[in-house]
């Protein structure tokens, strides 16, 4: 099979090949979902001619369709090989090898740093957390990062590695210039509404001009649609389908509604390796026909290519907008005529993200068009509704008062505190003092954010002053070179993040300079689950109990989250400790308001005492949460 770019691929092979030849020998293309990047960098390395070339994956979904594309383009003498937990043969002989992280992580030592000419690297928004990092900078080749997303939400930028983007084609872009499926969006509100608690708002504004908070009119107004009404609209529809649910219980749920389904998730079986095979067999059912629904969660995010989707539902509220632009990307591939999205997510929030995203393709669109293909295309653009060639976003009739409500909402703050901590720092606070003295700039900024978080550590924290563990501050100190204390306080200045002191500031985990800076190491257990064992001989049931015990034991290394960053199995602190909380929000309100709690303050004094709740239930129960519109008054009952 032939295949050839398109002209938005050949934009973007022209301009990454310009940054691989350039001084750093580096790239990264910034493409919209649905655009073809794997193609489009299949292209880029046949141009570029380089005798080894690695691409990085790091999910086995994303590795077999990166083959499938490569062998578009490439001709049968090319030879490729897979390195993952199932296959590792002829890889130092192959001229193009695709591996998971995981795998290359375990096995760096085995390659040379010379070894490949190009590390090219998929969903590169991947590429700065602490597990990927360190393959990415063992390969002296030219560097290709490739992503939809280059924006992470932890405050590291993927720009270290790879440099500023060479091309950046959004969505809202590929949308509006009719580079992808035609989409139609349809926001279903009307059923999901209650139509009295939504004029008495509307009266409540007229009359006392009164201002709500978007988390009220979210419980006052919105009825949660029953699993029952969301699978009759949607049995309605012959096109195949992928449902994003809220959760594994409510997928499995929701799929008992729909008509010939299954469901996609990361916990089908016990090792990844079955999961990955059942969840393949899914995908495989789905474009063969046998079965037209697939209910979601994750895991669906990225690096599934399912061609013959023709719709996309959305269950679940998605908080990022990342996540939210990978789910629709699912079904946004081209080869289709169209695509239908049903959106049930009854919040304002939701409805002001759609509205924003419509009124940007409107604008992208009358930016690139002509006004001669404007009108012959019948472009139609009113406040609540737009069509136009590629694209139509529609609103139940009931869109008009919700506006009128939202403009009446108090503004609210950051929800989180890395969020507040990420702003903090845009605006170049370094101290509580600068701060206090500067945070009215960001009106979603708290005045004391000490209180205000439940998961507060510290101001240095806060303002990421300082590297936050012992193991990082060791690691730079180590790769400066240092080898003895008194070359440290004479250098330690050459990296703001380190401080004068590490043996004070990590008074709790220090043991000695030897062994901060390399000198002397120490014999951890060499696997994740012999270390849990350990952990749950002890008693520990949290992270933060962890941290103030495991010393008890010479062999638990400080932080095991990232001392075995390659072990597949870990999965959270949960996990590996072996402790639970309560399944939801309901069963964790009820077991605090059994120990008496009223208050934020009691419940953060009194929580320990049932090792089934969370030290932070709003970010434990996080989904349900926001899905649910609870607030800490109906947590402790005081509503």
């Amino acid at each position: 099979m032939q295949v050839t770019p398109r002209a938005y691929q050949t934009m973007a092979i022209n301009a990454a090949i310009k940054g691989l030849r350039g001084r750093q020998k580096r790239a990264l293309v910034v493409s919209a979902t649905g655009l073809g990047k794997t193609l489009t960098v299949a292209f880029i390395t046949k141009k570029m001619r380089f005798k080894k070339t690695l691409f990085l994956v790091h999910n086995n979904f994303i590795l077999k369709h990166a083959v499938d594309e490569f062998c578009l383009v490439f001709n049968e003498k090319t030879k490729m090989a897979t390195y993952n937990g199932m296959s590792k043969d002829g890889v130092q002989d192959a001229d193009i090898v695709f591996a998971t992280w995981q795998t290359m992580g375990k096995n760096l030592k085995q390659w040379d740093v010379n070894h490949f000419d190009l590390v090219i690297v998929d969903e590169a928004h991947h590429a700065e957390a602490d597990t990927y990092r360190p393959v990415a900078k063992h390969f002296t080749g030219a560097k290709l990062g490739i992503t939809a997303t280059p924006d992470r939400q932890d405050d590291t930028d993927i720009r270290d590695v790879f440099g500023k983007e060479v091309i950046n084609i959004t969505l809202e872009e590929a949308i509006a210039r009719g580079w992808l499926p035609r989409i139609e969006y349809h926001v279903i509100t009307d059923e999901s509404l209650d139509d009295n608690a939504l004029q008495q708002i509307v009266l409540e504004i007229q009359q006392s001009k009164r201002r709500f908070t978007m988390a009220e009119v979210n419980r006052r107004i919105f009825i949660k649609k029953r699993d029952m009404e969301i699978a009759r609209i949607i049995n309605g529809y012959n096109e195949k389908a992928v449902v994003f649910c809220a959760s594994i219980p409510h997928a499995e749920g929701l799929r008992k509604s729909l008509k010939l389904s299954a469901t996609f998730h990361s916990k089908k079986a016990k090792s990844n390796e079955k999961t990955w095979r059942l969840n393949q067999a899914v995908l495989e059912a789905l474009k063969n026909g046998q079965i037209r629904r697939v209910c979601a969660v994750n895991a669906f995010n990225e690096g599934v290519n399912v061609p013959s989707v023709g719709l996309v539902a959305f269950c679940r509220v998605t908080g990022a907008l990342t996540i939210f632009r990978q789910q629709l990307g699912r079904g946004l591939r081209p080869g289709k005529d169209k695509l239908i999205v049903l959106d049930f997510v009854g919040n304002l929030e939701r409805i002001r993200l759609v509205l924003e995203m419509m009124n940007k393709v409107s604008d992208l669109h009358e930016q690139f068009t002509s006004k001669e293909e404007i009108e012959s295309e019948g472009y139609v653009r009113q406040k609540f509704e737009v069509s136009g060639k590629g694209f139509e976003f529609t609103f139940s009739d009931e869109i008009v008062d919700l506006m009128k409500i939202l403009e009446h909402c108090e503004q609210e703050f950051y929800p989180t505190l890395q969020e507040a901590a990420q702003a903090a720092r845009k605006l170049g606070f370094r101290t509580s003092r600068e701060y206090e003295a500067g945070y009215k700039n960001d009106p979603m900024l708290v005045s004391d954010p000490h209180e205000h978080y439940a998961d507060w550590e510290s101001w240095d924290h806060f303002f990421d002053s300082y590297y936050k563990t012992l193991d990082e501050m060791s690691k730079v100190a180590q790769n400066l070179g240092i080898t003895t204390q008194a070359e440290y306080y004479a250098r330690y200045t050459e990296d703001p993040k380190l401080t004068c002191t590490p043996n004070r500031r990590f008074s709790k985990d220090w043991e000695n300079w030897e062994t901060f800076l390399g000198k002397r190491k120490k014999q951890f257990y060499p696997i994740l689950r012999q270390a849990g064992r350990a952990a749950k001989k002890l008693g520990i049931k949290t992270q933060k109990e962890y941290k103030e015990r495991y010393k008890e034991d010479d062999r638990l290394p400080m932080n095991p989250d990232q001392y075995y960053p390659y072990q597949e199995d870990w999965e959270n602190w949960t996990e590996f400790l072996g402790t639970s909380f309560y399944p939801n929000l309901e069963e964790a309100s009820k077991a605090a308001k059994k120990l008496g709690v009223r208050s934020r303050r009691k419940y953060e004094a009194l929580y320990k005492k049932d090792s089934k709740l969370p030290c932070n239930p709003k970010s434990a129960y996080k989904e349900q949460w926001n899905r649910e519109g609870w607030t800490w008054d109906k947590f402790f009952g005081r509503e």
